[in-house]
């Protein structure tokens, strides 16, 4: 008998230092249920007028989850919070949790929480006093703990009628001794929980600012394009016929179509800047890249009728910048030694045969095959001017040619639609598209991907937004809300508000939707984040002390 007394009691000061996770089906009636309500009220009476003259410090706090008929079983569910109790190391506290109504009441097991050394003397009590392991052996606990953390109390009597308008109080006995005087008494269920409908997620319905952009006065374009030609060796004339010229002229030609039929721009200036490839020396390259710009000058004032005063030749060279841009994004060895070369050596030449030489010429020989075709090219630079558009031009344009208008004319086509419309939105769309480092462009895109709830794209383009303007905050602020960081909305909201966006007003009335529709459906036992059911689950009827 004392062996077995020894082992209760070990596993007693073991279970203390366990996380507690018990929970009960079944009520085992050994006496503690069904007293009579006339015994009950007197004596409890009596704690309810000791409430108020017992200090609060130390005290436990109650989260109510449930307390309803499951079957033909009452079960109650809640967690007491320990985490504000500062308990002495030799001081204990008894909760009794107590189910009653007008006519009955029935205790259910208790939590002892015990500092560590208050612990140690109960559990030699235990092992020497013969009276209290007996007393304990038949009136075990629900649970023995350490002051902090949660406890989950969960506990299931037999259902009765009389328990239809039940409540549910705890006891709590503040220095653990049973003395009446010391004992509170808190209400925790007041009646039996209804169990909650869950209502469909919330979809948020978003107001979102768009800025209209500023009328530009001149509207300057710019028309650049590339032509990586073949030349004969020791001729500088272009011969379409010759190697890949045919593609290469092709995309000149639509160039030249492009601005010579178009009766809605004035051409301001024509540049061809020729660029050659660094094998042979910097003079011959030099005179290689000035004639293949004159070249490309005959041929586009040949085939155009843009006045040759408009024409301006430029000298590139050989072109070291991009062969830089090239070498970064080519999966080269040796890569690194190269790029020491480039930034030491001055003497182009020298430079040239320098790399030439590196990893015993093998990388050279796939620079020179692979990277320096993309080199020798002629660059045509076209500069013009567009005249305004009437609201119907800007509409016709816009599908055939939107590089023509201006972000304010866009804008004003938006505006004829209807407001969120997939035509509305694709303007904004196409903005971006045409002026993509504007930052207006960028709020508009942002807030027409917000309307798709395109938060990857909204959130790219917000970064190239002008973040002090207003339009920023709101849109932001929806940002956000779609994300599920509710207080950052909230703040970025609160500014737009405050800076009289009127879509604010709107957006916080949706995000007060939005959280009364998550405290709802987590009341009903919605997981938000996988819009399914984690209600707790019961576990099999098991009396643990811990």
């Amino acid at each position: 008998m004392k062996r077995v007394r020894y082992i209760v009691a070990l596993m007693l000061g073991l279970f203390l230092c366990l996380p507690v996770d018990a929970q009960r089906q079944q009520y085992n009636d050994t006496g503690n249920s069904n007293k009579s309500s006339q015994q009950a009220s007197s004596q409890r009476n009596q704690a309810g007028q000791n409430q108020n003259t017992v200090s609060q410090r130390n005290r436990v706090q109650y989260i109510k989850n449930s307390m309803k008929q499951i079957g033909d079983s009452l079960v109650i569910d809640m967690d007491i919070d320990m985490s504000r109790m500062d308990l002495k190391t030799n001081h204990a506290q008894i909760l009794t949790p107590v189910v009653g109504s007008a006519s009955e009441e029935i205790e259910l097991p208790k939590v002892m929480i015990q500092g560590t050394a208050r612990n140690k003397a109960f559990v030699r009590e235990l092992e020497l006093n013969d009276q209290a392991y007996e007393e304990f052996e038949h009136n075990l606990p629900y649970a023995i703990v350490k002051p902090k953390g949660k406890l989950n109390y969960r506990f299931s009597i037999p259902y009765e009628s009389w328990m239809s308008d039940a409540y549910l109080d705890v006891e709590e006995d503040l220095c653990g001794c049973g003395d009446r005087s010391k004992i509170a008494r808190s209400r925790v269920f007041d009646g039996l929980t209804k169990d909650v409908i869950a209502e469909p997620a919330y979809r948020i319905r978003p107001y979102l600012a768009y800025i209209q952009p500023e009328v530009e006065v001149i509207k300057k374009r710019q028309e650049i394009g590339n032509a990586y030609l073949d030349f004969p060796r020791g001729k500088n004339e272009i011969l379409p016929n010759f190697g890949n010229n045919s593609i290469e002229l092709a995309k000149i030609d639509k160039m030249i179509r492009t601005i010579s039929t178009n009766r809605d721009i004035t051409v301001q200036g024509v540049y061809m800047v020729g660029y050659a490839s660094p094998e042979s020396s910097v003079k011959f390259n030099t005179e290689l890249s000035r004639a293949r710009s004159e070249s490309m000058m005959r041929y586009f004032m040949n085939n155009s009728s843009i006045p040759a005063s408009l024409f301006e030749t430029r000298t590139g060279g050989e072109d070291w910048d991009g062969l830089r841009r090239l070498l970064e994004d080519y999966p080269l060895s040796n890569k690194n030694e190269i790029f020491r070369i480039m930034n030491t050596i001055v003497d182009l030449d020298e430079r040239e045969k320098a790399i030439s030489k590196v990893g015993g010429g093998r990388p050279y020989k796939i620079i020179y095959e692979e990277l320096y075709p993309k080199l020798r090219r002629v660059v045509c630079e076209i500069n013009y001017t567009v005249k305004d558009f009437s609201l119907e031009e800007a509409k016709e344009n816009l599908a055939i040619a939107p590089q023509l208008l201006s972000l304010n004319e866009m804008y004003i086509v938006a505006n004829t639609y209807e407001v969120g419309s997939a035509e509305f939105l694709r303007v904004f769309e196409v903005a971006r598209e045409e002026f993509p480092d504007d930052p207006v462009a960028n709020l508009n895109g942002a807030a027409a991907a917000l309307s798709k709830n395109n938060l990857r794209d909204a959130e790219r383009f917000l970064k190239l937004s002008d973040p002090s303007t207003p339009e920023y905050a709101n849109n932001m602020g929806v940002f956000q809300m779609l994300k599920g960081n509710y207080r950052e909305a909230e703040r970025f909201l609160k500014r737009a508000e405050d800076q009289g966006i009127p879509e604010a007003a709107g957006n916080m009335r949706e995000l007060k939707k939005k959280l009364a529709n998550i405290n709802n459906r987590r009341e009903a036992g919605v997981d938000e984040n996988n819009d399914g059911n984690t209600g707790r689950s019961s576990s099999s009827a098991r009396r643990k002390v811990q």
